[in-house]
């Protein structure tokens, strides 16, 4: 008889809902992979010359267009360009360097020379017979050296080895060896960090990597990212927008034919059954891919609670399940208040204005036939920079998508935005009536946009929002002592107690964080607090072998490494 917890023990197709393409064996990622609507455009920029910007929230398809580009290449019989994949998801683990000494700039660039060294071992792997000489260290040296950076014991002779010279010089003598052209550097998770001065100090060392024959190409988030001083995109980097339009067939066809690919070995075949269904769940993803793939799992986990003796999706369990994209993206946008500190009154001013803009959406709609419900706001130019701000964090989230500007005439330019579909279905924004069918929100959903929306500026975004008092103000780290914020930012002692006041550390905040704060399932949390000795998520981050949660119970390799990217993407 099959224990009650064993429902959520691993299952044969446990391995297809693994949303993060990063964490896909190459077997399982090539089977499992649907074309980008824009592919063809995307990978031969990836591929080919010239500094790219992937530019897109979080969950959108980066890393899967990263990995593309990179299997494709290594794929060829001849190989003429060196593409080297890095994954600069950790970066946080060195922003404590910052806090405790003047040459944090000086071990993060070391920290970057020694990943890319380091992934050109997993090229060499992965790639047909490649002449490699006697410039790149061996990979046991170079994992030694990274431990002792990420620990803060190298000393700066020590890592004498990882500069500039040492990376160009190396990878310059694959490429003579080897009869290779250029080499594509592809950085997912680039300037992911947390901490304005290390992601300024990546794009320094993103400029000075590039050179003739060798293209950075690199992932990058809307609204948080901070260039260097010396960084300007369109200049130095060509942006690439990879966030896929939710619009049209192409749209529908791309993300279901994802749905078909990882749940086509089910025995419960509804695609033909449910298409308008399936259809309706897209749109609420707003074009995040990892957002649809997370409904799609909900389905696998309880098909009996979701589909009918028909083997048809049931229309109430859709539009509930329609709530989940937008969920996500709203926890994502919450979490930053503990990832940006300084920033939390700009993130419970932006729920807010969020808010505000979906009243003001419902109300445009109030009484219009469903052809002409509009699905957009514009917002006139120049947008002041605190509310340009708290945009870009809704863009970083999935929760509000730029869908270029217009000009108005005399009433002036507006930048237009769309704002998530599972929003509107869930807030009654769009159709409006007690009695919902998936087809009337289709017919709004898949209908054409026309050039009437509700227009806002910031005067009466922020009136209509109820802001309170310093709506954008800055907030300084507290005292680690009692917890009392600090009166200036030029303050040494804390003004209750007296201890003398330190700068914060990112990392430090997030990886002290009770496990409670992952998105894992509550039954999961409370069977690992009482089958082990873990509680913060740094417990999680250290068991690097999964011993720990491999030996509690229901917990197998699948479950134990969805943990461990649950704890990573915590801190990313």
């Amino acid at each position: 008889m099959t224990q009650p917890d064993a429902v959520e023990d691993d299952f044969a197709l446990e391995a297809n809902f693994i949303e993060q393409a990063e964490y896909l064996e190459k077997a399982r990622f090539l089977q499992l992979l649907t074309e980008h609507p824009d592919e063809e455009t995307i990978i031969k920029k990836l591929t080919g010359g010239g500094a790219k910007l992937l530019i897109g929230p979080r969950g959108c398809g980066k890393s899967t267009l990263l990995l593309k580009a990179y299997y494709l290449i290594v794929a060829q019989k001849t190989i003429n360009t060196l593409p080297i994949y890095v994954n600069f998801k950790l970066a946080l683990k060195v922003e404590p360097l910052y806090h405790k000494g003047p040459n944090a700039a000086f071990w993060f660039r070391r920290w970057l020379f020694i990943k890319v060294l380091l992934s050109i071992h997993n090229t060499i792997a992965d790639a047909v017979e490649m002449e490699v000489g006697n410039a790149l260290p061996s990979k046991l040296v170079l994992e030694r050296a990274l431990s002792r950076v990420e620990a803060g014991r190298s000393t700066d002779e020590e890592l004498d080895d990882y500069a500039l010279d040492k990376v160009h010089g190396a990878i310059e003598e694959i490429l003579s060896l080897n009869d290779m052209s250029r080499c594509v550097l592809l950085m997912d998770d680039a300037a992911h960090a947390f901490s304005e001065k290390q992601q300024e100090d990546f794009f320094d060392f993103f400029r000075e990597i590039k050179s003739k024959r060798i293209s950075p190409k690199a992932a990058v988030y809307p609204g948080v990212t901070s260039h260097s001083p010396s960084f300007h995109v369109g200049h130095d980097a060509e942006r690439v927008d990879v966030w896929v339009r939710p619009y049209g067939s192409d749209y529908e066809r791309y993300m279901i034919d994802m749905a078909r690919r990882r749940f086509g070995d089910t025995p419960h075949d509804f695609f033909e059954t449910s298409s308008e269904e399936l259809s309706l769940l897209a749109y609420s993803a707003f074009g995040i891919p990892r957002a649809f793939l997370s409904m799609i799992r909900a389905i696998a986990d309880s098909k009996n609670s979701y589909i009918s003796s028909e083997q048809k999706l049931q229309r109430r369990k859709v539009l509930e399940l329609s709530r989940q994209g937008r969920d996500m993206s709203h926890a994502t946008f919450a979490s930053l208040g503990s990832k940006l500190p300084a920033y939390k009154a700009f993130i419970e001013s932006g729920s807010k204005i969020y808010q505000s803009i979906l009243s003001t959406l419902k109300a445009y709609n109030t009484g219009k036939p469903l052809p002409q419900h509009g699905l957009q706001f514009g917002m006139k130019s120049p947008i002041s920079p605190e509310i340009e701000k708290t945009l870009g964090f809704l863009q970083y989230s999935g929760l509000v998508m730029p869908a270029g500007d217009t000009m108005r005439g005399v009433k002036g330019t507006y930048e237009l935005f769309d704002i998530h579909f599972g929003d509107l279905i869930a807030e009654n924004t769009i159709v409006g009536r007690r009695t919902k069918s998936i087809s009337s929100f289709l017919e709004v959903l898949r209908g054409v946009k026309h050039q009437a929306w509700p227009r806002i500026n910031d005067a009466s975004l922020i009136n209509t929002a109820h802001l309170g008092d310093a709506p954008f103000a800055l907030a300084l780290p507290a005292c680690q002592v009692c917890g009392t914020e600090r009166p200036s930012e030029s303050a040494r002692f804390c003004s209750n107690c007296g201890a003398q006041l330190k700068s914060a550390s990112t990392y430090e905040s997030l990886v002290s964080q009770n496990i409670s704060v992952l998105p894992i399932s509550n039954r999961m949390k409370k069977r690992i607090k009482e089958n082990s000795n873990i509680r913060t998520v740094r417990d999680i981050l250290i068991d690097t072998s999964r011993d720990r949660l491999r030996g509690i119970k229901y917990i197998g390799e699948i479950r134990a490494a969805k943990i461990i990217s649950a704890a990573e993407e915590h801190i990313s």
